[in-house]
């Protein structure tokens, strides 16, 4: 076997050319395999691929045999093979980017040692019924995403510093990232448990939606740097942030049907963004929050009060010029106290509350063009007053 070789550009189509490749115990340079002459693509030799090794639209092969590859510095990629049903990475660890992609039939990953480097890893539109292996402790990119009938998700990933992405797989899905500790952006969509037991900080972004489960906990996440939303999420009944003090962003908590109450921020203290909460709620508390940069908006159509979210805006702890607060027995609309208006009009209807804020607006145009229309009546007194002084100084003189 030749120790290594040079591929510059180099394209397979033909399983001649495949072998010249697992001749190599290391191959450089991009090598593509590609096209329908291949029923099994054999590469068992090759150690080490310093630059790409991409497997593209080979839609007869059923099968990618490379046993003893160990890296591949640049993209390892693996899609649009309609039937292929078995990878066989066995001894791979090291890889820059990992892509399978609409690979219908395959069913296991092949990962057999585990990946313990990379810089991206991605599995969309696959067959996989699980997925785990990937043990990397940090990645820019981790998606998985359109694999229907994928179950479970058990990753040793311990940071993102871009997009952790797990959306639209299965609705039976189980994710567990319990060695994760931060990450940036994080999207949650379509899961039916979710186990994130050290994520103490998201930088960007924490969005839950659309999911299956009837509970979730972060237990120490301390911050989220930006937005966090929970919204269309059926099933939920409650959640847990226990130790969250921080959203940079906006804080949106909306249809999520079963979703009684939003008490589960003991510890909040600000939000750097709008807060927008609505639903069915009885109860909801915010405890130690002491500032909302932006507006506040909730509407319930259960039996929470608007008081302690009314006393929280005349606090002028909100900043934002807009605040709502439709409850069991009142409708608050109003600018914030920044606006000097921290009180806002009160009614038990929408309707006659937002009369009341005209009637206000009103009065305010009333009164401010009384005084208008007085400051010529004044002036014109003192230019009499003016006049008189002057007269009686000439007569005087005279």
């Amino acid at each position: 076997m030749t120790l290594a070789c040079s591929f510059k550009d180099f394209t397979a189509t033909a399983s001649s050319q495949v072998a010249s490749v697992a001749a190599c115990a290391t191959a450089v340079g991009d090598i593509l395999i590609s096209g329908d002459a291949f029923g099994a693509i054999d590469i068992t030799g090759v150690k080490q691929i310093y630059g790409d090794l991409r497997i593209n639209g080979t839609q007869q092969a059923t099968s990618f045999n490379a046993p003893t590859l160990q890296l591949v510095s640049g993209q390892l990629e693996i899609s649009d093979a309609t039937i292929l049903s078995n990878v066989n990475l066995a001894q791979l660890t090291t890889v820059g980017t990992l892509v399978y992609n609409a690979l219908p039939a395959l069913e296991l990953t092949g990962l057999t040692s585990g990946v313990t480097s990379a810089e991206s890893i991605l599995f969309t539109n696959t067959g996989l019924t699980s997925l785990s292996g990937i043990n990397v402790y940090k990645l820019t990119t981790f998606e998985v995403s359109n694999n229907a009938d994928i179950a479970l998700i058990d990753s040793g990933l311990e940071s993102v510093t871009d997009t952790l992405a797990i959306n639209y797989n299965s609705d039976k899905v189980e994710v567990y990232l319990d060695q994760l500790t931060s990450a940036q952006n994080v999207i949650f969509q379509k899961i039916a448990s979710l186990s994130v037991g050290n994520l103490t900080a998201v930088n960007g972004s924490l969005s839950l939606q659309l999911n299956t489960f009837e509970d979730f906990e972060f237990p120490v996440l301390t911050s989220v740097g930006n937005s966090l939303s929970i919204e269309q999420n059926d099933d939920l009944t409650e959640f847990d942030f226990p130790v969250l003090k921080t959203i940079g962003g906006a804080l949106s908590i909306q249809d999520n049907s079963d979703l009684e109450s939003f008490s589960f921020f003991p510890n909040l203290t600000s939000v750097g963004g709008s807060i927008t909460i609505d639903g069915d709620f009885n109860n909801g508390t915010l405890p130690k929050l002491n500032k909302v940069s932006g507006g506040f908006n909730l509407t319930t159509t259960g039996e929470l009060s608007c008081d302690s979210f009314i006393k929280l805006n005349s606090n002028g702890d909100i900043k934002g010029d807009k605040f709502y607060c439709e409850g069991a027995s009142s409708t608050v609309s109003s600018s914030s106290s920044k606006s000097g208006n921290a009180n806002g009009e009160s009614t038990s209807t929408s309707g006659s509350s937002s009369g009341s804020s005209s009637s206000s607006s009103a009065s305010s145009t009333s009164s401010s063009s009384s005084k208008s229309s007085g400051a010529a009546p004044v002036a014109a007194v003192k230019l009499v007053s003016v006049a008189v002084v002057f007269a009686t100084v000439g007569a005087f003189l005279f």
